[in-house]
């Protein structure tokens, strides 16, 4: 993956851990799993722009919160 990816992946761990928001929480939230959360997380799997808007949304906060 490249650094972009796991700049990303790190995070929305950042404040997702900040926030309080376990990876089940997160997951849910997404319709997704916990598993997919751990590989966006780690940057062992890309993230679609849909994806990127929902987890700003479920988070509360900024693009540019995850690009930072």
């Amino acid at each position: 993956m490249t650094n972009a990816v796991l700049a990303v992946g790190r995070n929305i761990r950042r404040v997702r851990e900040r926030k309080g928001v376990s990876r089940d929480k997160l997951a849910h939230e997404l319709d997704t799993t916990t598993d997919q959360v751990r590989l966006w997380e780690t940057g062992q799997a890309d993230i679609d722009v849909d994806t990127l808007d929902r987890i700003v949304t479920v988070l509360q906060i900024k693009h540019r919160d995850l690009f930072d």
